[in-house]
């Protein structure tokens, strides 16, 4: 699915510390792309961008400092010179019963998972021209909610809703912009639930395609996405989820991605 190279062209990739941020630039960086990578966890992130060479920079920042966005823009164009793509993996999973949500937990979670990205995507549209790219990973909860999820089920529901209203406004400068919909993945946001044997398996009976998938499954539509394979590709939502979201099953505890 890789379709056109990616010479020349830098892309901020965020969360690319682990999980699937870091799927997604190593497999940018396979073909070609310059990467800023940027995650709040110094020491992994620095050891993926060192293992890239030259071709990427770690950018340490907490995106829920209202200063962040700009900063990591300006040094992801000092370092390169330009840029042509963000994608949007960072991400925070809370859960807990309604009853029990308090407001720190709240705007964590909407914090990093929605507003981060939001602000990090419009610090980054002055450098961005006809032809490039935004990716948000949103998550087949966006419109599959699991039992103590509602927050995040929520956070992930606005970024499909996001991806539309800048598609509306940003389609007509040639900015395509996408979500990416993953299901149950192997993740360190998924770690805690996958350690018990027993939710792993109702985790795997969940999922139509009898199993978990990998961040470097999502990684392969973040490439697609990123390139000009996609060109007419505005303001759609992909699920990479196994048939999660297609096909009723009975609901596993903990099956977000």
């Amino acid at each position: 699915m890789g379709g056109p190279s990616l010479e020349g062209r830098v892309v901020l990739v965020t969360g690319a510390a682990s999980g699937i941020g870091e799927a997604t630039a190593r497999r940018l960086a396979r073909e070609g792309a310059r990467l800023a990578l940027v995650d709040i966890q110094g020491d992994a992130l620095k050891a993926v961008a060192e293992s890239l060479g030259d071709s990427a920079v770690a950018i340490v920042a907490d995106l829920l400092d209202d200063a962040a966005a700009d900063a990591v823009v300006d040094e992801a164009v000092s370092a390169f010179g330009s840029l042509h793509g963000v994608v949007n993996s960072a991400g925070v999973l809370e859960t807990m019963h309604v009853e029990e949500l308090t407001r720190a937990s709240y705007d964590k979670v909407m914090g990093i998972n929605v507003r981060g990205p939001l602000f990090l995507t419009q610090a980054a549209l002055p450098h961005l021209s006809a032809g490039s790219s935004i990716v948000f990973v949103a998550s087949g909860n966006a419109v599959l909610a699991s039992p103590n999820g509602s927050v995040y089920a929520a956070s992930k529901g606005a970024l499909v809703s996001l991806v539309k209203g800048l598609t509306a406004d940003l389609a007509p400068r040639g900015i395509r912009v996408n979500a990416i919909s993953p299901g149950p993945i192997v993740t360190p946001l998924l770690s805690a639930a996958l350690a018990d044997p027993e939710v792993k398996a109702s985790l795997e009976q969940g999922v139509p395609a009898g199993r978990l998938g990998t961040p470097e499954e999502v990684a392969e539509l973040a490439l697609f996405l990123v390139t000009d394979a996609s060109s007419y590709v505005y303001g759609a939502s992909f699920a990479v989820d196994g048939g999660t979201t297609a096909v009723w099953s009975p609901a596993a505890p903990g099956a977000e991605s």
